[in-house]
């Protein structure tokens, strides 16, 4: 399914959605492919809860900060979505 919001590929522009100009290097990032979060946070598979999962991709390195969630609370594109997504927004990793 498609969400009108922006996911963490888009918003990074990584590369590394399906059919993404990194995707040979890096393969699919796992939040592109994780259809069990789909619509979480209003977006496609994992890309709007990129912060619960391990091997996402965050510019130019690979996000490491999985079990680290604080990390994660100074990314730009977490700000974005919890600011969108106001007192809807998913947080935990108990999704997965």
């Amino acid at each position: 399914m498609s969400y009108m919001k922006e996911n963490c590929w888009q918003f990074k522009r990584c590369g590394r959605e399906p059919g993404g100009h990194n995707v040979k290097s890096h393969d699919v990032c796992p939040a592109a492919a994780n259809e069990k979060t789909d619509g979480v946070n209003n977006g496609d598979n994992g890309g709007r809860n990129c912060w619960t999962m391990a091997g996402s991709f965050s510019g130019k390195n690979t996000c490491t900060a999985y079990g680290n969630l604080i990390s994660c609370m100074f990314c730009d594109f977490f700000k974005k979505v919890e600011k969108e997504e106001g007192s809807s927004f998913i947080l935990s990793r108990a999704l997965l």
